[in-house]
C-alpha cells in the first residue's frame, strides 16, 4: 500500500513531483495538490495523509500559522519542507524520525523527482556532503546570536566593540530601538520530530526581518530562544525629529507584517541612547508583556501605548456595578440588563485598569453570587479561576464572552421553570440538549417544531439573549470541555465528533474562540493526561 502525500507548492514544482510519482513509483502517491496551507491542513485531516510536502512561501509567517493549524488539528504527519533558492537550488529539511529507512526513501523520492531541473540540497546536519557546510553556517549563526543575547543581558561599551568587530554586527555605536516578537508558549505536539523543520523556517524569519532592517539604517535580527525573536533597530539620526519618527513607524509597520502570525505578541521599546542601556529595554519587555491579556487588540505594545490606555480604578463604581449584577442574579437571571452590566464591568472598567487583581476580584465575586443562588447547576459550567499563565493565551474580551455564554447556558438549564415563557423556545432548548451531537441546524430545529426559522430565531433571541445557533455552539463547547476534563485518551477528532463537529479544524478554531485555549492547551490545564497524538506512518 502506497503512502499518501499532500503536496503544497507552486504549480510548476507540483506538476513535476506529481508526474514523477505517477510514472515512477508505487510507494508514494500524491493524493491532493494545493498551493494553500489552509487547504493543505483540511485535506490532511480528511484524507489521513501520511506525509505533507510543502514549500516555504513568503511571507514566511504563513508557515508559522501552518504549524499552529497542525497543532490545533492534533495531527503529526511526516513533513518535508523545501525552499526554492536562486539558480534553481532547492534546500529542504525533513522530520526527525526513528524510522530512518522511511525518511531516506522519502528524501530519495523527492530528489529524484526534481533532479532534472533543480539541484536539491538536504539542509539537516548528518549528510556527508553537506554536514560541514551546514554545521559551519549554524555555528556562525549561533555564535552571533550569543553575542547579541549577551548585549541584551548587558555589556560594557568595550565589550560591545569587541562583539561588533568579531561578529561583524550591523549596529550603530549609539541610538537603538528594541523590537521583540513573542510567538507565545505554543507547545507543538511534534516538536521533537520536526525541530529541524522549525529551525529551517526560523532562518527565513530572521532573513525577512533582516531585509527590512537593511532597507533602512540596519540592525540585527536573531532568536533569543526558539519562541522569542529579538530585533535591534538602528535609530535614524536625521536632524528632523519628524523624519526620525516617520522612519521608525515605517520600519515597525514592516516588521509587524513580517511577524503577522496568529500567535504573536509584538513589543517595541522607547528610544535607547547607549548600548549599555539595551538591558533596560529588554527588562521593560518582560514587564510590558503581562498586559497582553488586556491589549490583545493592539498591533504593537509599547510603553507609550500602555500609559495612554491605563486608567485609575474607582472601586466605588466597581462595587456598585457588582452589587447591581448580584441583585439581578438573585432576582432574575433572564434580565437583559445583566449582560450589559457584565460587559460594562469587564470591558469599560477592568480592561483599562490593566489589573489582574481587579479581574480576579470581579470574577470571584460573580462566581460566588452564582454558586450561592444556583449551587449544583453551576458545576462544569463556570471555571472557578484562571491562572495568569492561562490568561496570557487569551484576551479579556474572550473571557467576558465566555462568562456571558455560560450565563446563557445556565439560563438554558433553568428553562423548564418560569425562566422561559415561550413554549417553542423551551422545546428548542430541549431539542438542542438532546441532539447537540447530531448534524443539526436552526432550520432543522424549526422544522421539527413546525415553525418558521425566522420566528424561532426571533423568539429564542428575545427570551435567551442569544441566537439559537450561538446557544448550540456554546452548549457543544461546554460538552467538549466536560469530555476533555473527564476522558483519559480521546483524540481531538473524537471529542469533535461526539459534540457535533465534523471537521476537526473547525472544532479547534471554535473551541479556541470560545475558551481562549486550544483543545490541547485546555487538556493540559484541566484534563487527566495529554491527548494521544496521531503519528505519521512508520
Amino acid at each position: 500500500m502506497s503512502l499518501s502525500i499532500i503536496l503544497c507548492a507552486e504549480d510548476e514544482i507540483s506538476s513535476i513531483i506529481t508526474e514523477f510519482a505517477a510514472n515512477n513509483t508505487k510507494e508514494f502517491s500524491i493524493t491532493y495538490v494545493t498551493n494553500s496551507y489552509e487547504t493543505c491542513i483540511d485535506k490532511a485531516v480528511e484524507l489521513k495523509a501520511d506525509i505533507i510536502i510543502f514549500q516555504l512561501l513568503h511571507p514566511i509567517y504563513r508557515v508559522q500559522n501552518f504549524f499552529v493549524d497542525l497543532m490545533h488539528a492534533n495531527i503529526s504527519p511526516t513533513l518535508l519542507a523545501f525552499h526554492l533558492k536562486p539558480e534553481n537550488v532547492i534546500a529542504y529539511s525533513v522530520t526527525s524520525n526513528p524510522n530512518q529507512h522511511l525518511l531516506n526513501r522519502l528524501k530519495h523520492f523527492f530528489q529524484l523527482s526534481l533532479i532534472e531541473r533543480y539541484n536539491c540540497r538536504f539542509n539537516t546536519i548528518g549528510e556527508a556532503k553537506d554536514s560541514n557546510l551546514i554545521m559551519n553556517s549554524r555555528i556562525k549563526t549561533l555564535e552571533k546570536a550569543e553575542y547579541l543575547k549577551d548585549i541584551l543581558r548587558g555589556v560594557t561599551y568595550n565589550e560591545f566593540l569587541y562583539y561588533k568587530k568579531i561578529a561583524n554586527l550591523n549596529l550603530n555605536l549609539s541610538g537603538y530601538y528594541l523590537y521583540i516578537c513573542n510567538l507565545l508558549d505554543i507547545e507543538y505536539s511534534d516538536h521533537d520530530l520536526n525541530k529541524n523543520i522549525y529551525y529551517f523556517v526560523g532562518e527565513e524569519f530572521v532573513k525577512e526581518s533582516q531585509d527590512v532592517l537593511d532597507s533602512y539604517h540596519g540592525g540585527e535580527a536573531f532568536y533569543i530562544n526558539p519562541l522569542l525573536i529579538g530585533i535591534i533597530i538602528n535609530a535614524d539620526h536625521s536632524k528632523s525629529e519628524a523624519t526620525q519618527q516617520r522612519v521608525l513607524l515605517e520600519v515597525t509597520n514592516k516588521l509587524n507584517k513580517v511577524m503577522d502570525m496568529k500567535t504573536a505578541l509584538k513589543y517595541r521599546s522607547t528610544y535607547i541612547k547607549n548600548i549599555e542601556d539595551i538591558r533596560e529595554g529588554y527588562e521593560a519587555f518582560h514587564r510590558q508583556q503581562i498586559y497582553f491579556f488586556f491589549c490583545q487588540d493592539a498591533p504593537l505594545i509599547t510603553q507609550e501605548y500602555i500609559h495612554s490606555i491605563r486608567k485609575e480604578i474607582d472601586y466605588t463604581v466597581i462595587d456598585e456595578i457588582l452589587r447591581e449584577i448580584k441583585e439581578i442574579i438573585n432576582l432574575n437571571i433572564a434580565d437583559p440588563k445583566l449582560i450589559q452590566l457584565i460587559k460594562q464591568l469587564f470591558l469599560d472598567y477592568v480592561k483599562p485598569s490593566l489589573s489582574y487583581n481587579l479581574f480576579y476580584y470581579c470574577q470571584t465575586s460573580l462566581l460566588s453570587a452564582l454558586v450561592t443562588k444556583y449551587n449544583s447547576l453551576c458545576n462544569n459550567t463556570f471555571s472557578d479561576s484562571y491562572s495568569p499563565r492561562e490568561l496570557f493565551y487569551c484576551s479579556i474580551e474572550q473571557r467576558c464572552n465566555d462568562f456571558i455564554e455560560n450565563i446563557l447556558l445556565l439560563k438554558g438549564k433553568l428553562s423548564n421553570s418560569t425562566m422561559v415563557k415561550n413554549s417553542f423556545v423551551l422545546q428548542a432548548i430541549d431539542f438542542i440538549h438532546n441532539h447537540y451531537a447530531d448534524e443539526i441546524t436552526v432550520n432543522y430545529i424549526a422544522e421539527n417544531l413546525n415553525i418558521s426559522n425566522s420566528y424561532l430565531s426571533q423568539m429564542f433571541t428575545k427570551e435567551m439573549g442569544i441566537s439559537p445557533i450561538k446557544y448550540l455552539v456554546s452548549y457543544r463547547i461546554q460538552k467538549a470541555k466536560e469530555l476533555i476534563s473527564s476522558s483519559k485518551d480521546l483524540l481531538v477528532a473524537d471529542v469533535a465528533s461526539k459534540v457535533g463537529f465534523f471537521e476537526v479544524k473547525h472544532f479547534s478554531k471554535t473551541f479556541k474562540k470560545v475558551t481562549g485555549l486550544t483543545p490541547m492547551q485546555y487538556k493540559k490545564n484541566h484534563g487527566k493526561i495529554e491527548f494521544i497524538t496521531v503519528k505519521g506512518t512508520n
